[in-house]
């Protein structure tokens, strides 16, 4: 296997973990556009849709679920996209942005914003992070 970006940062254990399970690991990404921004990454190193087995296929469902209630109760959001294109990094990661009532843009402009980083106030003073946490103690 060549080097992986999430693998890496996956053992380096420096990000804010939301949740993680043996399969899945569920972390916070600091965001200037998205409040509540999220990656849920595969913890094995595997590159297509295809390859996730049964278990991981599972928890996927099951932690989408919570994550979207979560956010819904955390932060009020409204809508949660969800994109996992794998192209630069290519480990299986799906990019969770959750969009807030009263969004002026939405879809597709909404999310290339938020991922080009385009706004230029930080909403990292909100902790919305450990609010989240709280909805996984049962999964």
């Amino acid at each position: 296997m060549n080097s992986c970006a999430i693998c890496e940062k996956q053992l380096a254990h420096k990000r804010e973990v939301i949740y993680k399970n043996d399969r899945w690991m569920l972390v916070a990404v600091e965001s200037k556009t998205a409040l509540g921004y999220l990656h849920l990454e595969t913890k094995r190193h595997i590159e297509h849709w295809s390859d996730l087995n049964e278990a991981e296929q599972h928890d996927f469902f099951q932690i989408i679920k919570v994550v979207e209630s979560a956010l819904k109760e955390v932060i009020g959001s409204e809508r949660l996209y969800m994109t996992s294109m794998n192209e630069l990094v290519r480990h299986l990661h799906f990019h969770l942005i959750p969009r807030l009532k009263g969004s002026a843009k939405h879809g597709l402009p909404f999310i290339s914003d938020v991922m080009g980083g385009a706004a230029a106030t930080s909403l990292k003073e909100v902790d919305w992070d450990e609010g989240l946490k709280t909805h996984f103690v049962h999964v």
